[in-house]
């Protein structure tokens, strides 16, 4: 079955039995898209990528996936490959089951098991395994070597032109390197090999990316109605939710989340999701209580700033330092498991940190990835070194897809001003505030003093 998606109305044909993988994107052909994945590690697997060939039948990855129960399949697969040891495809899905745990954790020791794991699977069946290069591959995207990621894909891909999660891998690579053409291909490929929820999610990412959301919503919602577990609609709703925030409809978006956390009361991401939406509808008490309680289950460095942020915004600066302090802790504890720093340590030095280390973190991605992403990131560290004119190239080339991002415009109309670019700052960050009234609780109040600023005699 061939699966296409026009460009103004995108119409896919769903199938059955599919499984939520982070924000890929499958799209037409000759469209360009620009998807990529985020996640602690700013990876594009999720609980719900993991290879279905050849599980182990009693305790199938896909089972695993509907179950939600992540710490049981890792037991389960553990317990298969100690009675079968030679088994190369249950190795496979258990390198694949720990960097699931790496994710919903935050705990990166699970990247040297997934290693261990999806090396042994390579020794029993060192040819023709796609299997375990596909998870190698993901492995590789989760330390954010999305070279390798992409070459070890590749490799998987020529080895079966039929491995839909390999094709996942290896767009998510593309994406994050900046390779959206390629991409594109690749995604077509996979919507043609296994449309579905992960084909329908990505297919959304892309035209986010590209400034479409109203066609990136409708497929969110096709998605939706294709899952077939409460997983998969809390990854669907929490993705629904994410996009009414970024539009600035912050109660649409806690609704949303709420619906999520009804099929899915553990999920961690929902979770952080209503907390920032409650922080952006003023609801500051139960925000606090909710950020609380987010990083005592999950201390990931996304939301441990962002809890720093808003106990900052509110005058709990020793608290707010707390936070800070803990996710860097928890950076430095990446670092040590192999992780490259990312672009969000290079947002997060230059708002809070070393602006020079900011750059550094910045320009190494740079030098081997050039996402929309990256661009972005290397222009806000430029800029809070001091560096406005190398600054604005970049901030220029993030806004290249046509992305709807408050923040990215308030960081190129703050670099306008500095370059006294009056109308053309005035015009980014009144753009920033019209898509997002309460972008950020740190960078909001900005945007609006430097507008004030900008418009006085």
């Amino acid at each position: 079955m061939s699966t296409s998606l026009e460009h103004d109305t995108p119409v896919v044909e769903p199938a059955g039995n599919s499984r939520p993988a982070r924000r890929v994107v499958p799209l037409v052909v000759g469209v360009v898209l620009a998807p990529v994945l985020l996640v602690l590690g700013g990876i594009a697997f999720t609980a719900g990528s993991a290879p279905s060939p050849a599980p182990a039948p009693e305790v199938g990855v896909g089972q695993a996936q509907v179950a939600g129960d992540q710490a049981a399949v890792v037991a389960a697969l553990e317990a298969r490959v100690e009675r079968l040891p030679a088994d190369d495809a249950a190795w496979a899905a258990l390198g694949f089951a720990y960097l699931a745990q790496a994710r919903s954790t935050a705990d990166p020791t699970f990247y040297g098991r997934a290693e261990t794991a999806l090396s042994t699977s390579l020794e029993v069946r060192p040819d023709d395994n796609a299997d375990a290069l596909a998870g190698q591959g993901a492995l590789a995207n989760s330390r954010h070597d999305f070279v390798a990621g992409r070459d070890l894909a590749a490799r998987a891909v020529a080895i079966d032109p039929y491995d839909a999660t390999a094709r996942g891998v290896l767009a998510d690579s593309q994406l994050e390197l900046g390779e959206y053409d390629i991409a594109a291909v690749t995604l077509q490929e996979m919507v043609d090999l296994r449309p579905g929820v992960p084909s329908f999610t990505r297919i959304s990412y892309s035209f986010e990316l590209r400034g479409e959301t109203d066609a990136a919503r409708d497929l969110l919602e096709r998605a939706l109605r294709q899952a077939g577990n409460p997983a998969d609609a809390a990854f669907c709703l929490f993705h629904l939710g994410r996009l009414s925030a970024d539009a600035g409809d912050h109660a649409a978006a806690l609704a949303r989340y709420d619906e999520g956390l009804e099929q899915d009361p553990a999920n961690v991401e929902l979770l952080a999701g209503r907390a920032a939406a409650q922080a952006a509808l003023g609801q500051d008490d139960f925000a606090v209580a909710t950020y609380a309680d987010v990083v005592q289950r999950l201390p990931q460095p996304t939301y441990l700033v962002e809890y720093a942020e808003l106990l900052d915004s509110l005058g709990r600066t020793d608290e707010a330092d707390d936070q800070l302090a803990v996710a860097e802790t928890v950076r430095t504890l990446f670092d040590d498991a192999g992780v490259v720093p990312d672009v969000e340590v290079a947002l997060h030095e230059a708002d809070h940190g070393d602006p020079a280390r900011a750059l550094a973190v910045a320009e190494a991605n740079a030098a081997t990835r050039r996402s929309v992403q990256v661009e972005d990131a290397l222009a806000w560290a430029l800029h809070s070194n001091g560096r406005d004119a190398e600054a604005l190239v970049h901030a220029e080339a993030a806004a290249a897809l046509g992305t709807r991002n408050a923040l990215w415009d308030y960081h190129r109309g703050m670099i306008q001003a500095e370059l006294g670019l009056t109308e053309e700052a005035r015009t980014s960050l009144q753009l920033a505030l019209d898509t997002n009234p309460q972008f950020s609780r740190l960078h909001a109040p900005l945007a609006r003093e430097a507008l004030a600023q900008l418009a006085a005699p």
